[in-house]
């Protein structure tokens, strides 16, 4: 349309001039020394105006080809980064359909002329990861961190999920730490390393981290909470492991009141107690916690303090728990452990038989196939001890 206008105006201007021309053609005289130059002004100002327009043409030409390099490069420049963009895009679809090698070479190839080659290479060491390729991987990370500025945290994270994906926790521990460094307030840094700490088994970290947790909104109060046992917990059972019992101690001080009478907790303190002999002190500590809340696994843990002199008292006690707990199989397991302590042969029977009447378990085969010997009845010994080991090999677990 606008092509039409131009030439209509063009068609009208050349019929005005041509009117012009006929109407009074004018008189135009140029001359220079012994030259001269005789013409109509219609014709020198159509001339002049070729000129003018030939004068612009050569003009623009001229600039076009100055810039013509430049322009050049600068559309090379924006057709690879299209391919770029394209093959980004194809990369992390590709990834996404689980075709880790294709993926990996079409994001690697055209990531040094994409405008963000943070994602090409970061999703290139995923997929190279998923090859078991760690060295391209970290090759790909390191080439992620040069490649773009500010993004240490970004990629730091990325490397650490990766290396824990492959089982390589002192690396992701060591990356981890030394993200807190640069962002100690980085939230999901924060989580990671809360479950390094766990995996790993290093309590007394977890415990530090948790005050972070908390006041950054990373986990609810609820689970915080429950960590924060787990923690305590782990901290138990690693002191217990090294029979470092003046550890153990302290740690159960520090904790508050309301916190030693969970089950979670009790638990390994009374199995601590026991190691070292202090068996009395464990059965008066689930004593009292069954007198306000029933266990199975404290009763379980109570069966096995065997020693001392108020064992009877114990089973005296015991029998106590029995009253709407008739068909409970560990409390029964428990009372025929204390009978057979006791040496009360036909009472610990009893209450053997009743346990496995109410859940068959391998140990209490045991335990039974003992009381039986003990009791003159070797006849029924090794069917007993065959019963049992029919039941263990269906790894029968503990109560938890």
């Amino acid at each position: 349309m606008k092509s039409l206008i131009i030439i209509a105006l063009a068609l009208v201007l050349g019929a005005g001039l041509v009117w012009v021309a006929d109407f009074e053609p004018g008189f135009v005289l140029l001359q220079y020394g012994s030259w001269s130059l005789e013409t109509s002004l219609v014709i020198f100002a159509a001339g002049f105006l070729v000129l003018l327009v030939a004068s612009y043409i050569a003009l623009r030409s001229t600039v076009l080809l100055k810039q013509a390099p430049q322009k050049l490069a600068v559309w090379n420049s924006e057709q690879r980064h299209r391919r770029a963009g394209r093959a980004l895009t194809q990369g992390l679809i590709t990834l996404e359909e689980g075709r880790w090698a294709e993926a990996e070479r079409l994001l690697v190839r055209h990531a040094s002329n994409s405008d963000t080659p943070l994602l090409h290479y970061l999703a290139a060491a995923r997929a190279a990861q998923k090859q078991n390729a760690a060295e391209r991987r970290d090759n790909y990370l390191r080439l992620a961190h040069e490649t773009t500025e500010g993004a240490d945290v970004a990629v730091g994270v990325v490397q650490a999920e990766l290396q824990l994906a492959s089982g390589q926790k002192e690396q992701a521990l060591a990356t981890l730490q030394h993200l807190r460094e640069m962002s100690p307030k980085h939230p999901y840094v924060l989580q990671l390393l809360q479950q390094v700490y766990s995996d790993m088994n290093q309590w007394q970290s977890v415990q530090e981290v948790l005050p972070d947790l908390r006041k950054r909104h990373v986990l609810a109060a609820s689970d915080v909470k429950a960590l924060s046992s787990d923690a305590t917990a782990g901290q138990l059972q690693s002191a217990i492991e090294k029979q470092d019992w003046t550890l153990m101690a302290s740690i159960w001080q520090k904790l508050p009141a309301k916190q030693r009478q969970t089950e979670d907790l009790l638990g390994p303190y009374v199995s601590g107690l026991v190691l070292q002999g202090e068996e009395s002190q464990a059965a008066v500590l689930i004593e009292a916690y069954l007198k306000k809340k029933w266990s199975d696994s404290l009763v379980y843990q109570y069966g096995g303090i065997l020693h001392g002199s108020d064992i009877l008292k114990r089973l005296a006690t015991g029998e106590k728990w029995l009253k709407g707990r008739e068909e409970n199989p560990w409390l029964l397991l428990t009372l025929g452990r204390l009978a057979q302590a006791n040496k009360l042969w036909a009472k610990s029977e009893e209450y053997l038989r009743s346990s496995l009447d109410n859940g068959p378990r391998g140990e209490t085969y045991q335990f039974l196939a003992e009381v039986l010997a003990a009791d003159g009845k070797d006849e029924l010994v090794a069917d007993m001890y065959q019963q049992g080991l029919a039941v263990m090999l269906k790894q029968e677990q503990k109560p938890v």
